[in-house]
């Protein structure tokens, strides 16, 4: 059998890159792992196709190498990722090793936070800005979903690829890339996504009930948003807003947001897309942008974070005073 940096380096040619530095990360990630029994896999708060999709592959891979592993996560995990969990059985045991795949800060694991942030041993991750403490810190910043690196030690750990850990891989990458159509999509992105392809994934079938499907409250709430968009910045900056009396007309779930965030941005002529959810203590950003603005350094301002494309942040001011406070900062990146 093959050592794991013989596997990882053979994993990294399919990509088309093999970098020493990179090639030593994987291999110490993937011996971590492959040490590790009862291992309890966590995922970020609201989860997205990325953290679940990661965390599921890993699990089931664990699994496949007669290991125990389980996935934890602060929040309902939204219905349209059952696939990704289909399947495997519930396992029983006391968690001796705990890794975050997704996560960028151990904030952002929400309600448990305070039972696990101390006990961190491997951390997988692909944001810019990661604050995450652990032995084993592996964050590619170059990857455009977490999803990407996943497979690496996925790979280097020797477990045999098949379509459920393919497909759990395939839609992280899919939901994370907007389908592929993203800035933040690089040759190994198609790459290692091909080499998913081979298992029989269904990637039309993922793509529709991820990207494309949309429910009848989710229609209704993005209607609503629409009605509040407003320009500034020389019609270069889009501001949507959500109410929490907009969600609960609606009747909308918290999948339900998904997807509304990408609206201002994707109108012409706009370079920073905002949208500003009514939360219980303020209000949640997200910032979609063009190559003018860093989303990422944006939301830094605001004690936020994410990626140069895509970041969020939180306030808890008032919606003026947060919102000047938002459009001040892009009109000054903008000038």
């Amino acid at each position: 059998m093959a050592s794991i940096k013989k596997r990882t380096v053979n994993a990294l040619k399919l990509c088309g890159e093999v970098d020493k530095a990179y090639t030593k990360q994987v291999v110490k990630t993937a011996k971590a792992l492959r040490k590790m029994n009862n291992v309890l896999i966590l995922s970020h708060r609201s989860p997205d196709g990325d953290t679940l999709g990661c965390a599921f592959a890993l699990c089931r891979g664990m699994r496949s190498l007669g290991k125990k592993a389980t996935v934890k996560c602060a929040d309902e995990i939204p219905e349209k990722y059952a696939f990704m969990r289909e399947g495997m059985e519930e396992q029983t045991f006391e968690p001796q090793h705990f890794v975050t795949v997704d996560v960028a800060g151990a904030h952002l694991l929400g309600s448990l936070a305070e039972e696990y942030e101390k006990k961190i041993e491997v951390c997988i991750d692909h944001h810019l800005k990661n604050t995450v403490e652990a032995p084993v810190k592996f964050v590619d910043t170059d990857a455009a979903a977490t999803a990407e690196v996943i497979w690496l030690i996925l790979s280097a750990m020797g477990v045999p690829m098949d379509k459920e850990i393919a497909s759990c891989l395939f839609a992280a990458i899919s939901t994370d890339t907007g389908c592929f159509k993203y800035s933040n999509v690089k040759p190994r992105t198609h790459l290692i996504a091909v080499e998913l392809m081979k298992y029989g994934v269904d990637c039309a079938g993922i793509n529709f009930k991820l990207i494309d499907e949309v429910s009848q409250s989710q229609l209704e709430l993005k209607k609503q948003a629409l009605g509040t968009l407003e320009y500034c910045c020389n019609n270069q900056c889009a501001i949507v807003t959500v109410t929490s009396e907009m969600i609960e007309q609606t009747n909308a779930s918290p999948e339900d947001l998904d997807g509304i965030s990408n609206i201002p941005r994707s109108i012409a002529g706009v370079e920073c897309g905002i949208t500003m959810r009514q939360i219980a203590d303020g209000w949640k950003i997200s910032v979609r942008s063009s190559e003018k603005v860093n989303a990422c350094e944006l939301c830094g301002k605001f004690g936020g974070g994410g990626h140069k494309a895509a970041a969020g942040c939180k306030f808890s001011d008032s919606y003026e005073d947060a919102k000047k406070q938002l459009v001040d900062a892009v009109s000054e990146i903008l000038k």
